[in-house]
């Protein structure tokens, strides 16, 4: 598989952790993989977005994230025009808990790229027209600068590439496309089983958290993780039980316990189907190995 270089693309990666590739036409291009992060902005035409696991259209305003090393490719396009932003994510500021915290980053930057093959269609940023004009004038900018770089450039580069980022992850939740939306519904009740996973989850009670009926819920739920939210709540569980097994003297029944099973006998017997030994011996391993 085609690997794209660093060296390749960034001419003082130290200095300038940013660059802008601009495609007034962009061909199909084979499934590939590159060192380095990119956000792309389709700016004209329409196409197939390729991934190791299959494909999805893409059309003007689709904005996406490609973590490094994550494979993609082109196919099918039709005047296609892209505008890459390439950038180096450990020469850039770690963005801090308020970006972190928009529900929009976390869709664009995590949630997204993570789940995009398993739901099938991506749940990625569709800008309205006057919105990619607006983007495009900034990301213009990002390019002129990082063509001139005169002197105070790589803080100029960087504030000018923190200012995008906001930008998009504002535009986020109003201008998702429906599978986005349904991810940052069903992202809200992973987020929550991950940190309340002990208590009493009824599927009620995730569907209303969700804002969905249940029977939409729980097709939209195995359409963004691949599994159910019953099934999904059991494997939290036993990592919670996991856990406790590992890093403690607590007895295999209070680790069930504590884990949200209500009975031992039940616990033990899911966890051979699902670990493929008893809790018992899983622990006697874990603890030999250390």
């Amino acid at each position: 598989m085609l690997r794209l270089r660093v060296s390749n693309h960034f001419r003082h990666p130290g200095q300038l952790p940013v660059r802008i590739l601009a495609m007034a036409r962009q061909e199909p291009m084979e499934v590939h993989r590159h060192e380095f992060a990119e956000l792309a902005i389709v700016t004209a035409g329409a196409g197939e977005h390729l991934t190791e696991q299959g494909s999805y259209p893409v059309a003007a305003g689709d904005v996406f994230f490609i973590p490094p090393e994550l494979p993609h490719g082109y196919a099918r396009t039709q005047g296609l025009g892209l505008t890459n932003v390439l950038f180096l994510p450990s020469h850039l500021p770690e963005p801090g808990d308020e970006l972190r915290a928009m529900p929009g980053w976390r869709a664009l930057f995590e949630l997204e790229p993570k789940y995009r093959d398993m739901h099938g269609a991506a749940g990625h940023l569709r800008l309205p027209p006057e919105e990619l004009a607006r983007t495009m004038a900034l990301v213009r900018a990002l390019d002129n600068e990082c063509r001139e770089y005169r002197p105070g450039g790589t803080t100029l580069v960087t504030a000018v590439f923190q200012q995008l980022l906001v930008m998009l992850a504002r535009s986020y939740v109003p201008n998702a496309a429906e599978a986005g939306r349904r991810l940052l519904a069903v992202e809200k009740v992973i987020d929550h089983i991950d940190t309340r996973c002990t208590d009493e989850l009824s599927l009620d009670t995730l569907a209303r958290m969700a804002g969905m009926s249940l029977s939409t819920f729980k097709r939209a739920f195995r359409g963004v993780t691949g599994t159910s939210p019953i099934d999904y709540v059991m494997q939290a569980r036993l990592g919670r039980a996991c856990h406790l097994l590992r890093t403690s003297e607590t007895s295999i029944t209070d680790a069930a316990l504590e884990a949200g099973f209500n009975d031992s006998n039940y616990f033990a017997r899911v966890f051979r189907q699902r670990m493929g030994v008893t809790p018992r011996a899983w622990r006697r391993e874990v603890t030999r190995r250390r």
